[in-house]
């Protein structure tokens, strides 16, 4: 009985540690290798089985088709093999600026703040004919111009919401699928609202100059999984950088050789104290909540890449951190209000990244980092100006405790 007892306790105590660092859930989705009747998404009336059908309807556009490994009698051209299951789904995007796109509420919501992990396996086809490239005969009948214009990449996008063909929040976005084999995709994305629905759908590569036929092919789509959110990976490192070196025993250590003493010239100290570029970075004026720019920080243009030039001030936040190590705070990105919506997203998230990731390397402890992107949902200035975009475009230090 004893044996039980600590058994169970046991395994509360490892449902507690995961729901703690946010890896506790994991969301399935009902059919998510899209196996059905392979056929051509001729009548909207019939759904995908697990799915809902969401596309667009000014024209009364045909919903996504069902695929499968048939040369013989292949829908539209593709007869490439399922990568998971017998069937699986394509999506395409049309040249009348409609587009295809399913959608499934989920089996538990995703909530707000927390980070989430999903992936796909996408390709597209190397031919893919189009209903809205049918000629039509004389008798009635139509049959595919298979001399049309090919189709183009797509890319896929991830919306969130509260009910079904949500697009309330624009969860992730892929790059334009070129790969003519099945590759999988992966995802990470912090929903900023409870998200009780997905929809998966197919868009043109951004930015749109001209709407096209274009297309991707989607199958084996995994679990959502709940994933420590950035800046908790930093924690980790911690450990390790604090782990206690082993040492040998007293019989196997060696005396240290002594140095020789170098005899050096008494020089006069005329060097000037060193001017600080974060003036706010000083303990006696800091409180929760403050927010403190980082001047002089510089990134590759569009990129997360940190330039040398910046190297002087995150040496400065290094220093004053490991000074007071009781400070926490966040790195936070933004962006300026021109880019899409999910590039300023991810963009101000892997600067935010690289900057909390410099001050670890330089020894600044995990548990006192965190960071988060926050796109160009906070601006400082106005975006309609050039300087008020560089004001936007920017890091900040939030102080997130700080213990008297």
């Amino acid at each position: 009985m004893k044996r039980i007892t600590i058994s169970f306790f046991t395994i509360l105590l490892t449902i507690s540690y995961n729901q703690v660092v946010g890896q506790g859930a994991v969301i399935t989705l009902s059919n998510p290798s899209f196996e059905d009747t392979p056929r051509a998404g001729t009548n909207k009336f019939v759904g995908i089985k697990g799915w809902v059908d969401c596309g667009t309807r000014e024209f009364n556009e045909s919903p996504p088709d069902i695929h499968t490994e048939n040369p013989n009698d292949p829908i539209f051209g593709v007869t490439k093999a399922a990568k998971d299951g017998h069937t699986y789904l394509g999506m395409v995007t049309r040249e009348n600026e409609t587009w295809e796109s399913v959608s499934q509420k989920l089996s538990m919501p995703l909530e707000t703040g927390k980070c989430y992990t999903f992936s796909i396996d996408l390709a597209r086809s190397e031919t893919y004919f189009s209903m809205m490239q049918d000629v039509t005969y004389a008798s009635g009948d139509t049959q595919t111009n298979q001399s049309a214009p090919p189709s183009k990449p797509a890319v896929l996008r991830i919306w969130g919401g509260i009910n079904y063909c949500p697009r309330n929040q624009l969860l992730a976005e892929s790059s334009p699928v070129t790969n003519t084999e099945w590759e999988t995709y992966t995802f990470e994305f912090t929903p900023n609202i409870n998200t009780k629905a997905i929809s998966l759908e197919a868009f043109y590569k951004t930015p749109v100059l001209d709407p096209y036929f274009g297309h991707i092919l989607l199958d084996n789509a995994s679990e959502i999984k709940q994933i420590a959110c950035p800046g908790e990976e930093l924690l980790a490192v911690a450990e390790e950088k604090t782990e206690v070196k082993k040492e040998k025993p007293p019989h196997l250590r060696r005396a240290p050789k002594p140095k020789p003493k170098k005899e050096e010239p008494v020089v006069a100290d005329v060097t000037q104290p060193k001017k600080k570029i974060l003036k706010d970075l000083e303990r006696s004026k800091m409180y929760k909540g403050q927010k403190i720019n980082i001047d002089n920080l510089y990134f590759e243009a569009n990129k997360s890449e940190i330039t040398s030039e910046s190297f002087e001030v995150l040496d400065e936040v290094v220093a004053f951190l490991q000074e007071n190590e009781d400070v926490r705070i966040e790195v936070g990105g933004h962006t300026n209000g021109t880019p899409k919506p999910a590039f300023c997203d991810s963009l101000s998230r892997i600067r935010a990244k690289e900057v909390a990731q410099y001050l670890n390397k330089k020894g600044v402890k995990g548990s006192q980092l965190q960071f988060k992107g926050y796109g160009k949902r906070k601006p400082i200035a106005d975006n309609q100006t050039k300087s008020g975009r560089k004001k936007n475009q920017r890091v900040e230090i939030k102080i997130l405790s700080i213990d008297s």
